[in-house]
Parts: structure tokens; C-alpha cells; sequence
């Protein structure tokens, strides 16, 4: 059994989290998964709008990809309690790995159609689904509470890289060797991303997944019910629902911008798509530095806020260098968004409740899908610059009305209470 945590890595600064083996196996996992998620995103945009030039299909296999977290995201929580958090992880990315090799040989053979990318993008948001809690839920077990933000903060970080590595290694690879290339490097990292975590310690099952359990429905209930009784986790709960809905989005209509706006090839799409996620070592910087001088609510509603006008601004512009810089704005946003939103819920619930209230999270995630269809229905209509404008702006006017409605979410958290030992398979 892996040892728990000691205290002494409270000393031991932001890099404190990297003493402990296991974190840094599954660090190493997540920073390749989402390289390769990251090139996924533009080189399957890319192909949708060369295949058909329809924004509303763009949107539609976003929609695919986004669906299962609408679907399967609460029971993620219960399934990741029930089987361990480990084996989740490890079934997840195997079939993330399976399904890159399946539409390389598709492309390879020349067979690849427009629903074949909406099928593997609708399994690989099921295997989304239910690895993402679960990886998160597992950082608590592995570094303690109390370097939980530091663990979120190095997770980041190495997202960071993903961001700005991801898209201008898939715009060159497709420019170079075609979408083919693009997808070997992605099997190669997934299948190396899987060896990480299935090298992760088998640890034993935590005495509260062991129990006898009601039906999802109630379960499901008595979640809702503890969600609505915190204003921390509710905050972030809808606010993520906002950003979801209104604001990410924006991210699968970057090739239509790249393309018809900015008249730009799949280079000038990577090279688009990086200015996020230098943007978010910007934000990383920020956030280390503030965050114990203000609340990590503050830092993430001020964050969300700031990411919703940058992106305001963006939609008006038709200059790649304002634009680019702009998303630089965006990707420092977003990094306060990421970095808080699972920090917050997993430093506010109760070791009972975490893989609960995560599956929560990712039923609120959930709302993508539905908005990725209505941005693409809004840019079919009325052109990507609107859609976007439109609701990153009502997104903006969400976000100040629930930080305004919900205090509580603004306060520093108070310490969760314990309820069951912390090791997870």
C-alpha cells in the first residue's frame, strides 16, 4: 500500500506534490493525455471543415464529443467508487489509445467519412467522462488536502505546455504530413500516457465505496442536496454550467476564425490555438502568487469573468496578432477556471462526498454539448464572430449575478470533515 503523505511536504513549497511517486506517474499521464487531447481538438475541427466547409458540423462532432459527459457524468462518481479509481483510469485511456489507431487506419485506407469522426468523438467523451473525475478525485489520496492546490497548480502547469505544444505541433504535423501524421503522434502519447497509469500502485478500495448503495436516483438526490447546502461547490457548479454552456465553446469554432476570419492555414491554426496556453502560464504565475492573499473563489470568479470579456473582445477582432494576443487573455482566464474549480470542490466536500460531488462537476460540464450546438447553429445563421460575441457577453452578466447571489462561494473554505479513510484503488 502506497504510504500517505507527510506532513513535512507542507514545507516543501508549490513542488512539495512531486516527493510522492504515484502523483508523479499520474502527473506524467495527464500531461501527455492532454497533448494529445489538445491536438485532437484542432486536427478534428480541421478535417470536419475540409471534409464538408459546415460550421454546423464542426459543432455537431463537437457535440458527440462533449454529449457523454451529459450522460454518464454523475454515475462517473459512483462507477469510480465502485471499481476504484485506478482501474477507471486505465480502462479510459485504453480506449482513448484504441480509438486514435482505429481512425488512423481509417484515414490510412482513405474510408474516413464525417460519422466516423462523430462516433470514436462520442467514445472518446465517454472515456472523458469517466476518467477526469476520477483523476481528480485520486489527488486528495495521493499528496493530502493540504497540497491539494499545489498538486492543481503543477497540473496546470504541465497543461499549460499541452495548450501551447498540442495545437502548433497538430497544425504543423497536418500541414506536413496530413492528418495521418497528426494521429500517430497522438496514439504515441496515449499509449505512453497509459503505461503511467497503469504503473500507478494498486491501492485498496476506500471502506465507504464498499457499502451497500441505494439506488443512482437517490444517490443522486442526496448529492444535489449537498451540493445546494454548500455555496462553495454550488458556485462552482453553476458557474461551470455558464462557462460550459456560453463561454468554452469558442474552442471548437477556432479553425472556422482561423480559416474565414483571420484567413489563416492549419499553421496559423496551431499557431492561434498555443496563444491560450501561454495565456495560462500567465494565469498560473498570478494565481501562485495571490492565492494566499485571496480567496480561491475571488481567483476563480474574477478569472471567469476576465476570460468572458477577453472573449468579447476577440470575436470583433480580424487581426491575427489582436487576436492572438486577446486569447493570450483568454488562456489566463481560463487557467484561474481550471486551476479553482476542482481545488475548490475537493478542499470543500467530504472525503465521502469528493467522487460524488465530481461526478456532479462533470454532469455541470455536461452542458457543453448543448453548447456547442447552439454556437454552431448561431454561426451557421448569423456568422462565428456573433455567436461568440453573444455569449461570452451573457456569459460575463451569469457570472458577476451568481459570484453576487452566492457569497459563500467568495470566502476562503473552511476545512472539510474527514468521514472515511482517503485511500483509493
Amino acid at each position: 500500500m502506497q504510504p500517505q503523505p507527510k506532513p513535512a511536504l507542507a514545507a516543501q513549497g508549490v513542488l512539495g506534490p512531486l516527493r510522492v511517486p504515484d502523483y508523479r506517474r499520474l502527473l506524467s499521464s495527464n500531461t501527455l493525455w492532454w497533448q494529445a487531447i489538445f491536438m485532437e481538438s484542432l486536427v478534428v475541427g480541421w478535417l470536419v471543415l475540409d471534409m464538408t466547409d459546415s460550421a454546423w458540423l464542426v459543432a455537431l462532432v463537437g457535440f458527440c464529443r462533449s454529449l457523454p459527459m451529459l450522460l454518464f457524468g454523475f454515475y462517473a462518481g459512483l462507477i469510480a467508487d465502485r471499481m476504484g479509481r485506478r482501474k477507471i483510469i486505465v480502462m479510459a485511456q485504453a480506449l482513448n489509445f484504441s480509438l486514435y489507431v482505429v481512425t488512423l487506419l481509417l484515414i490510412a485506407s482513405g474510408q474516413l467519412r464525417v460519422w466516423h469522426l462523430a462516433l470514436t468523438a462520442f467514445g472518446l467523451g465517454s472515456a472523458w467522462a469517466l476518467d477526469w473525475p476520477a483523476r481528480r478525485a485520486l489527488l486528495p489520496d495521493l499528496v493530502g488536502k493540504e497540497r491539494t492546490v499545489d498538486a492543481m497548480l503543477l497540473e496546470n502547469f504541465a497543461q499549460g505546455w499541452a495548450r501551447i505544444l498540442g495545437p502548433l505541433a497538430a497544425g504543423w504535423l497536418v500541414a506536413a504530413f496530413g492528418p495521418a501524421g497528426c494521429y500517430v503522434v497522438m496514439a504515441a502519447l496515449s499509449g505512453t500516457a497509459l503505461v503511467n497509469v497503469y504503473a500507478l500502485s494498486r491501492r485498496p478500495v476506500p471502506r465507504t465505496s464498499l457499502r451497500p448503495m441505494a439506488s443512482p436516483w437517490t444517490v443522486l438526490g442526496e448529492t444535489l442536496h449537498y451540493v445546494k447546502s454548500s455555496q462553495p461547490i454550488l458556485g462552482v457548479m453553476l458557474i461551470t454550467i455558464v462557462m460550459n454552456l456560453l463561454i468554452i465553446p469558442y474552442m471548437t469554432l477556432l479553425p472556422v476564425f482561423a480559416r474565414d476570419v483571420l484567413g489563416q492555414g492549419p499553421v496559423g491554426l496551431g499557431i492561434l490555438g498555443m496563444a491560450s496556453g501561454i495565456g495560462s502560464f500567465i494565469g498560473l504565475g498570478v494565481t501562485n502568487t495571490i492565492r494566499r492573499h485571496v480567496s480561491n473563489g475571488w481567483i476563480f470568479t474574477a478569472g471567469t469573468f476576465g476570460m468572458a470579456l477577453a472573449l468579447v473582445a476577440f470575436s470583433q477582432s480580424s487581426v491575427f496578432g489582436v487576436s492572438w494576443a486577446l486569447l493570450l487573455c483568454v488562456g489566463m482566464g481560463q487557467a484561474c477556471f481550471g486551476i479553482m474549480q476542482s481545488s475548490i470542490i475537493l478542499l470543500t466536500a467530504s472525503d465521502e462526498m469528493r467522487s460524488r460531488t465530481m461526478g456532479i462537476l462533470v454532469l455541470a460540464i455536461g452542458s457543453d454539448p448543448v453548447g456547442k450546438l447552439q454556437t454552431g447553429a448561431l454561426a451557421q445563421n448569423f456568422g462565428a464572430p456573433f455567436a461568440v460575441g453573444l455569449q461570452a457577453a451573457l456569459g460575463a452578466v451569469a457570472i458577476v449575478a451568481i459570484a453576487v447571489m452566492l457569497p459563500g462561494l467568495r470566502a476562503r473554505p473552511k476545512a472539510a470533515v474527514v468521514s472515511a479513510p482517503a485511500a483509493s484503488d
